[in-house]
């Protein structure tokens, strides 16, 4: 059977050593370098050329996420798994722009840690139950935001037309005739657009409609 090479990185040596025991335990990971130092890791990386590398979210001299962005830039296919201390949303943030694939809290259950680093060594993608948890939290509150304050909701069918004619470039008066209204009647449409849309003037509202077109003219 074809082991995993694997280089992990702690600053505690106790957590290091559990890691690299669970993992080499399992037969299918060969701990080719166990690195107690962020400084040390890119070099260890560059010596080895792991198909997993695990590094902690926190490291003496250099964070892990700093080093997977060195990692990863100058290797865009490393399988990177980062352990992390805390569950808040500025890790998950900093892990979402670093681009390593996976990221896992300390206090996940061995077989959890497994199923991750078997996982993103395959150049998968991998996501602990708690900040999987925290996406779809995250995720869901956008929705509602973007409901509620969904701009397009209000516009009617009558001004999705009219803003649609003024796409095409129609003055007030073409519109009116086109659709058997008065001027009048189109440039109120047109006030209320603005006022619906936040737009300031026309210009920006023709270009706001044609950015937005398939949401905002149904098609």
């Amino acid at each position: 059977m074809n082991t995993i090479d694997t280089v992990v990185a702690d600053g505690n040596e106790i957590f290091r050593y559990g890691l690299s025991s669970i993992l080499s335990g399992q037969g299918s990971f060969n701990i080719c370098s166990e690195i107690d130092n962020g400084a040390l890791v890119l070099t260890a990386y560059e010596s080895v050329q792991p198909q997993l590398c695990i590094l902690s979210f926190e490291m003496p001299e250099m964070d892990g996420i700093v080093i997977a962005k060195k990692i990863i830039h100058r290797y865009p296919d490393a399988n990177i798994l980062i352990l992390a201390h805390n569950t808040d949303q500025k890790t998950l943030d900093d892990f979402l722009d670093c681009g390593a694939y996976g990221l896992l809290h300390k206090s996940a259950h061995h077989i959890e840690l497994i199923d991750a680093a078997q996982k993103v060594s395959q150049g998968n993608r991998y996501l602990g139950k708690e900040f999987s948890r925290m996406m779809t939290k995250e995720y869901m509150r956008l929705a509602r935001q973007k409901k509620r304050h969904d701009p397009f909701k209000s516009v009617t069918k009558r001004e999705k037309e009219i803003l649609g004619l003024l796409v095409q470039g129609l003055t007030s008066a073409e519109i009116a005739t086109k659709l058997y209204i008065s001027p009048r009647t189109v440039d109120k449409h047109r006030t209320n657009l603005l006022k619906k849309l936040n737009q300031k003037n026309t210009a920006s509202l023709v270009r706001y409609a044609m950015e937005n077109e398939r949401l905002l003219l149904g098609k």
